[in-house]
């Protein structure tokens, strides 16, 4: 009598479909010179828009995401309500600032915001309003 050395089970269920929505609930974004940075469960351009500085919103409590950027030092901002002091996070690869926050530590202030123009959905490719034309003055 042979020895049984492995035995396999073989089952089947409807996680298949599932798993397809799952991949199209997630989405990935580039830095601008092609690094990943960051992986979200909602599509960038449905989320809403800061009025200042028409950065991306992202929920820190709604959203699940991840962002791979290195965080560096505190900038303070004069705004017509006053001063802004902004935690900021740049691509680790071209030192782009990508997002920024109001809080030190990532990911524990209620909003995360995602600077205009800095990220893509397809690696190697730009945005078309990420590269402006200055006005030159006479």
């Amino acid at each position: 009598m042979p020895k049984i050395v492995s035995s396999s089970i073989v089952s089947s269920s409807d996680h298949t479909a599932q798993s397809e929505d799952q991949r199209h609930s997630l989405h990935v974004y580039y830095c601008l010179c092609s690094e990943f940075l960051l992986v979200i469960d909602a599509d960038l351009r449905q989320l809403p828009r800061r009025r200042t500085d028409n950065a991306i919103i992202v929920s820190n409590t709604r959203r699940t995401y991840k962002l791979t950027a290195e965080a560096d030092g505190c900038t303070i901002l004069q705004r017509r309500e006053g001063y802004e002091k902004q935690h900021r996070y740049y691509c680790p690869r071209c030192r782009l600032l990508v997002a920024y926050e109001m809080t030190e530590h990532r990911k524990s202030g209620p909003y995360t915001y995602i600077v205009d123009s800095a990220l893509t959905e397809v690696q190697g490719s730009t945005p078309p309003n990420a590269i402006q034309d200055i006005p030159v003055t006479a």
